[in-house]
């Protein structure tokens, strides 16, 4: 089992499934959003995702007309995304994760539009645009 929650620790969620995909997210709108050179999520099965409390706080903004992020209308955090084309599915922020040790990035997605001042260090394959599983 995987629990988190948002900054001040009012919304809190579970899921009971290992990701089956996480990204490193470095399309325009991930940076805008997280103010940083990339969002991390974990992709689970949204029937999996239970919000164990503070759901009422939660808010929803959809982003591009598919795509929607949640967070929590108290603090800012960001806690899952929601894709009306793959609606089986929940893209939790890794960031968000307590504990999560155990879930490790696969791959960086959209570093065609990365930010110019950040440099990927490390071994995992990178994809212009959306993963070959997208």
């Amino acid at each position: 089992m995987f629990t988190g929650h948002c900054l001040c620790g009012h919304v809190k969620f579970e899921f009971d499934a290992q990701p089956t995909d996480v990204s490193v997210c470095h399309c325009s709108l991930c940076r805008r959003m997280t103010g940083s050179a990339f969002g991390v999520y974990a992709k689970v099965p949204a029937a999996n995702l239970n919000l164990t409390s503070g759901a009422d706080q939660i808010t929803a903004y959809d982003i591009t007309g598919k795509l929607t992020m949640c967070s929590c209308r108290r603090c800012g955090g960001y806690l899952y995304a929601e894709h009306s084309d793959y609606s089986e599915f929940t893209y939790v922020c890794l960031g968000a994760v307590d504990d999560n040790d155990d879930i490790r990035p696969g791959y960086h997605e959209f570093v065609g539009s990365k930010a110019c001042w950040f440099d990927i260090h490390d071994s995992l394959p990178q994809f212009e645009d959306w993963s070959p599983d997208e």
